[in-house]
């Protein structure tokens, strides 16, 4: 397993001047473990189109809570690539940990 930094950005749509505009600020950064999908998931991922799909470990707090319940407002950056996150799902085994899936921004 890799590890690394990730960045957590949040998209936030404005009005100003009666024009929507979209501000994106950081939102967290944390480490992270880069995982590969399991058998099946990466079997759906290919069915569906999604080659560029990763999973990434990453700690349980206040700000996982956040994302997973408003996922479309971020997106993840990691070594310079952007991530557009799908799912956020605490982990069955460790209840301190969250894998988020992301699959690649083309």
């Amino acid at each position: 397993m890799k590890r690394g930094k990730i960045e957590i950005i949040r998209k936030e749509t404005n009005v100003v001047n009666g024009r929507r505009q979209q501000d994106e600020t950081s939102f967290y950064k944390c480490w992270c473990e880069v995982q590969s999908l399991n058998t099946v998931e990466k079997y759906e991922a290919l069915q569906t189109g999604l080659e560029d799909t990763i999973v990434f470990k990453v700690r349980n707090c206040r700000k996982m809570e956040e994302i997973r319940l408003h996922l479309k407002e971020f997106y993840a950056v990691y070594k310079g690539t952007e991530f557009k996150i799908y799912d956020a799902a605490p982990m069955y085994t460790d209840n301190n940990r969250v894998l988020l899936k992301c699959r690649a921004v083309a």
